[in-house]
């Protein structure tokens, strides 16, 4: 039998656990750099899109969030046996317009193909009934939406709004969760989770909104169904959007008050809701 010395020992023990920890810490400022590039790449790609109205519109109607109001990812997108598959990277919500009501939301979603290449995915949901269009500066996509896919509707059982804010915050917290939503993904019926926190919250004196936000409906941490909220300061409204192309369905109170057919455009691009999607480099 051969005796190792404690302290030998102990040094040992320090050098591997200091090895462990040196490796951790360079594996996570590679995937801090790594998430930073795709925020980089999806902040450009919003970049790329131009806005075009056909009326007179303040330059802060046609003006994209400098920041994401929502970032994600979804593993139920592919996955590391998934051979045939995309596999979803990244994504973020964007919305166009800095004051007030978007007048439209946009996602960019990053997709890593098959063969390695890596595909920029694009959605766009209209939240205004005037006319906005949008134009990829370099890639045959544009949007020509017709209408707005934000229909509000009296909540019924509201109570009166309330008068401050954070109050006003709190109801809206309490009147969400009468609301369910489901998505049929891969031929399976899945609940998605309520996010709590709203990805956007907006007031507008023009449009008499005295309150409004949006919450999420998600799978994981992907945005598939939104239900806004809006008040002027009597009564609170409610609307709910696809923020997905796969069939969903919505419930209040247990009761369904809205259905979305899986998504197919049939090659027409003035939906209230579209998508849209490139071939990027394959080193981005």
């Amino acid at each position: 039998m051969v005796c190792s010395h404690p302290g030998r020992i102990r040094f040992a023990s320090r050098v591997v656990l200091g090895l462990l920890v040196l490796s951790v810490s360079a594996a996570s400022a590679q995937d801090e750099a790594e998430a930073k590039r795709r925020l980089e790449l999806m902040q450009a790609a919003v970049g790329s899109l131009e806005p075009e109205a056909s009326g007179s519109l303040p330059k802060t109607a046609l003006t994209f969030s400098a920041k994401p109001l929502l970032r994600y990812s979804d593993p139920t997108r592919g996955g590391i046996q998934t051979v045939v598959t995309n596999v979803l990277l990244d994504g973020g919500v964007w919305r166009l317009g800095t004051e007030g009501r978007p007048r439209a939301l946009v996602t960019v979603e990053i997709y890593q193909a098959p063969d390695r290449s890596r595909v920029l995915a694009f959605e766009f949901l209209s939240l205004s009934e005037t006319k906005c269009s949008l134009k990829h500066k370099t890639e045959k996509i544009r949007w020509d939406p017709t209408g707005s896919a934000l229909q509000l509707k009296e909540l019924p059982d509201a109570p009166k709004p309330a008068a401050t804010a954070p109050a006003r915050l709190v109801q809206m917290r309490q009147l969400v969760r009468r609301f369910g939503a489901k998505e049929r993904l891969n031929n399976e019926l899945i609940e998605c989770r309520l996010m709590t926190q709203p990805i956007d919250r907006y007031k507008s004196e023009a449009e008499k909104i005295v309150d409004g936000a949006i919450f999420a409906f998600a799978n994981g941490t992907n945005p598939e169904v939104g239900v806004v909220f809006e008040s002027d300061g009597e009564r609170w409204r409610y609307g709910t959007l696809r923020l997905s192309a796969s069939e969903l369905r919505i419930t209040l109170d247990g009761r369904q008050v809205a259905a979305y057919d899986r998504f197919n455009a049939r090659g027409r691009t003035d939906g209230s809701y579209h998508n849209a999607s490139h071939t990027i480099e394959r080193g981005k």
